[in-house]
């Protein structure tokens, strides 16, 4: 049967979970819930402004930047010149006159001018506004709201010149401007002696007023105003309305090449509205008290061919507005930001469609594909790695390459990958689960099983080359037993005596292989690796030879048979794997080297012992246990000879000192007996037995060198037993 999915197929099938999350999230983003998902994104974005004004603070050291200079009407000017509802509108004319005289290129005004006075200062103001001939004033539009009866206005008021300052694009483009209906403000003769006018509407980004984006252009009345920022631009570099021309609908070319200037290219997005990439937070341009300029406190020439801005920071005065990192942010300090952008060509780019898709595909296929191959918590784990990897890219890009990356569609892809992924594995491996838990629950402790669980592939058909220790045991005499008793005693006999052992083989680590009647038949290091598997092998025998002598004196006293086991262990390369037909196969492990595993629990019958190994188990576990060497021995079909010991005991156990004594002596006969020297042998081996009456292995040693010596060996006689039988 074959359990698992392929890795081919599951690869494949996670990938697919990764693009449905994907369809599902576009679906939700940029169909059913856009504002929604706009919001979420926004403010993701602005924890990465938070980080790039700290970096570019940072890298000013202090600094301001003064190409661009705000005259700001903040407390202190106000507490000078009086409420600013009073001054007279001659202050803002001084103003421009005395900035004219000081040479500024370009003076914008942001503040709006909606009424005239009737009062002789407007004119004044009309005055210097018209002589310097490089001012910038600001235009506001509104919607319409019928129930006031402010409906909408099919065209600019008449006074207003309004052919001057509009612009004219190509019919053909996918242009998708902002929209107003009517027209704020009647000081027709202050706008239509502007160099030139822009609107300073702050449209909603994303349904929370802070200020991410400005829109270039705005539409009303069929017809299409500059931004205040951009307006200023035109006036600073010279550019007429014609020379602005929108190649697509993501970019905006400034031609000023009639100037000997190259072109200012400016990003949008599909609404035209500009990504503004903050110079820093409040006054990272330079300010200058309003006052002070109406004072003419400044030195001579400081503001010569410099952009200024007049503008208001102080409260009250309705011009303080929400950015992503600060929520009291001067309106004029915002356009500054824009200016400074489109002059230096300082902008934040927005990820390439076609790029950020492709990422987005990848990501969510990725983490279905993770989800299907790796564990749940390896899955969460590195699924939240790629996850915050990815915010860290898109924080890096934000703030060290000016690039946005989108956050929330990618992450919430990746969290739906993986959720399908979980719920795939949950309906579909959990019926292979269960089905792994009935057939292997009984022959594996709770441990492998789990490790099966996280890689069923090893039950496919077929085999893997293993290193690992088999173990066969079997009960001595069992056929002589088995006639003494009814079939029914046999069976709760032996069923005792395997569910006993049976334990111990788990409880070691051990996978029971299969019973051949009262054998058992298990490996360790099957079907998952373990380093130590000589080691477990051995303690296990040992434990369940210790079990044994509980059990027969409980059968002692049940007055029915005493069970013995002889155990064979052997360690070496084997086959394991499911073994068997499509239709029925069972986990196993074959080769010589489990072979030999099974002819040692024979040999135990020539030594009278319980637990032989062969000597790769001694190697491996030798620093655990103590065990004697009994021989060198040639087994049927096998031409190399095998050393074996009899294990005693755990090392962190000890033996006893008549044991340590035997184990001495019969090493020194064993010496001899290879040497040939069968009198010094004998001699060794009858100590063994003052000290142990019954040592087996002593015993059989002392019969073959009686038997040597009165027929010798060969000169060429290497020591080595040979077994005939099994």
């Amino acid at each position: 049967m074959q359990l698992t999915l392929s890795l081919t197929k599951k690869t494949l099938l996670g990938a697919g979970l990764g693009l449905l999350a994907t369809a599902l999230v576009l679906l939700l983003t940029r169909f059913i819930m856009p504002n929604l998902f706009e919001r979420f994104e926004a403010e993701t974005l602005d924890s990465r402004y938070y980080a790039k004004i700290r970096h570019q603070t940072a890298l000013r050291q202090g600094g301001v930047i003064d190409d661009i200079v705000i005259v700001d009407v903040d407390q202190r000017s106000l507490d000078k010149l009086g409420q600013y509802a009073q001054w007279p509108r001659s202050h803002h004319a001084k103003v421009i006159d005395y900035l004219r005289q000081q040479g500024a290129a370009v003076i914008g005004f942001d503040i709006l001018f909606l009424e005239r006075d009737e009062r002789v200062v407007d004119s004044m103001l009309v005055a210097s506004t018209g002589g310097a001939g490089n001012v910038v004033n600001a235009l506001a539009f509104s919607s319409a709201d019928p129930q006031a009866f402010l409906h909408p206005m099919p065209t600019a008021p008449p006074p207003f010149e309004a052919q001057r300052y509009v612009y004219k694009f190509a019919p053909e483009l996918p242009l998708n401007f902002p929209k107003e209906d009517r027209f704020s403000g009647k000081f027709f003769e202050l706008y239509n002696r502007s160099a030139k006018l822009g609107f300073v509407n702050f449209l909603d980004d994303a349904g929370d007023d802070a200020i991410r984006r400005m829109p270039l252009f705005l539409n009303f009345a069929g017809q299409t105003y500059p931004s205040f920022a951009l307006a200023v631009i035109m006036q600073h570099q010279n550019i007429a309305q014609k020379e602005v021309v929108i190649s697509s609908e993501r970019e905006v070319w400034l031609n000023n090449s009639a100037n000997g200037r190259a072109p200012l290219r400016i990003p949008i997005d599909k609404r035209g509205r500009m990504m503004i990439n903050y110079a820093g937070s409040f006054q990272s341009f330079r300010y200058i008290s309003y006052v002070d300029v109406w004072q003419q406190h400044l030195d001579p020439g400081y503001l010569k061919n410099k952009i200024v801005l007049i503008g208001a920071s102080a409260p009250g005065l309705y011009d303080l507005r929400v950015v992503p990192f600060q929520n009291n942010f001067p309106g004029v300090e915002i356009h500054a930001n824009l200016i400074h952008n489109i002059l230096k060509q300082d902008f934040i780019l927005e990820q390439p469609g076609a790029s950020s898709f492709a990422m987005l595909l990848v990501l969510s296929a990725l983490i279905g594909v993770i989800a299907l191959l790796l564990s749940p918590w390896l899955s969460l784990l590195l699924s939240f790695l790629i996850a915050a990897g990815y915010v860290g890219l898109s924080f890096w890009a934000f703030v060290y390459r000016n690039v946005w990356m989108a956050e929330v569609e990618p992450l919430l892809a990746m969290a739906l990958a993986l959720l399908f992924g979980m719920i795939y594995r949950y309906l579909s491996e959990e019926r292979e689960k269960n089905f792994i838990y009935g057939m292997f629950g009984n022959y594996l402790s709770d441990s492998l099983v789990t490790a099966i669980l996280r890689k069923p592939a090893m039950l496919k058909l077929g085999g893997e080359r293993k290193f690992a220790t088999a173990f066969f045991s079997d009960i001595k005499d069992f056929t002589k037993i088995s006639e003494r008793l009814t079939p029914d005693e046999l069976i709760t006999q032996l069923n005792e005596y395997l569910s006993a052992m049976t334990d111990i083989v788990l409880k070691y680590g051990g996978y029971l292989d299969k019973y051949e009647g009262d054998a058992i038949v298990a490996g360790f290091g099957i079907p998952v690796d373990q380093e130590d598997h000589a080691e477990r092998a051995c303690f296990a025998a040992l434990e369940m030879q210790e079990r044994l002598v509980t059990q027969r004196n409980k059968w002692r006293e049940e007055k029915r048979p005493l069970l013995e086991a002889r155990i064979g262990l052997n360690s070496g390369h084997m086959i394991a794997g499911n073994i068997g037909g499509k239709s029925r196969s069972d986990y196993t492990m074959i080769g010589d080297s489990v072979n030999l595993a099974s002819r040692l629990e024979g040999v135990n019958k020539m030594y009278g012992t319980s637990i032989i190994i062969s000597e790769d188990t001694f190697e491996l576990s030798k620093n655990k246990i103590i065990a004697r060497e009994l021989d060198a021995i040639r087994v049927k079909g096998k031409a190399k000879p095998v050393r074996i010991y009899e294990l005693l005991a755990r090392r962190d156990r000890g033996v006893s000192q008549e044991q340590s004594a035997v184990m001495k002596h019969f090493a020194r006969g064993l010496e001899y007996y290879r040497l040939q020297d069968w009198r010094n042998a004998i001699l060794q081996f009858r100590r063994v037995l003052d000290l142990k009456k019954e040592d087996d292995p002593a015993i059989e040693f002392l019969r073959r060198c009686e038997v040597f010596m009165q027929s010798p060996r060969p000169p060429n006689w290497d020591g080595v037993f040979e077994m005939h039988g099994k």
